[in-house]
């Protein structure tokens, strides 16, 4: 019995995290698949769809005005054309995110705001 419960256990151990699974580093993130963002919000990991996802990291480019994101997120922008950002647009009093388009002024078609070294000490700008 003691060999069935530690194969169990390997074998739920080799799977790795899967969305609403316990997690216990805040703000840890991994990949499911090519398309999900896991990220360990409380004591949970939770998924977030991604354009493209790999090495623990989401290429956010892609990602739609509407689409949900984690906090992990709150400062990245893609530049959807010249002077235009879909960025996500966290709200601490619904404790969720969510990416909206505005203006940028300093966007570049197809680049994030990172690219155009717009961002520093975790602050983003579009001046």
């Amino acid at each position: 019995m003691r060999i069935i419960l530690f194969l169990v256990a390997v074998v739920v151990s080799a799977c790795g995290s899967s969305e609403g699974s316990p997690c216990s580093t805040p703000n840890a993130v991994e990949c499911s698949g090519g398309k999900t963002l896991l990220v360990c919000e409380g004591s949970k990991w939770a998924g977030y769809p991604c354009p493209s996802c790999s090495g623990g990291k989401c290429d956010w480019k892609g990602a739609a005005s509407g689409d949900a994101c984690p906090k992990v997120a709150e400062t990245y922008g893609t530049c959807t054309f010249d002077g235009r950002i879909v960025g996500c647009f966290w709200s601490v009093s619904a404790d969720a995110g969510v990416f909206v388009e505005s203006a940028c002024s300093a966007c570049v078609a197809g680049k994030s705001i990172e690219e155009l070294g717009k961002c520093s000490a975790g602050r983003c700008s579009c001046q």
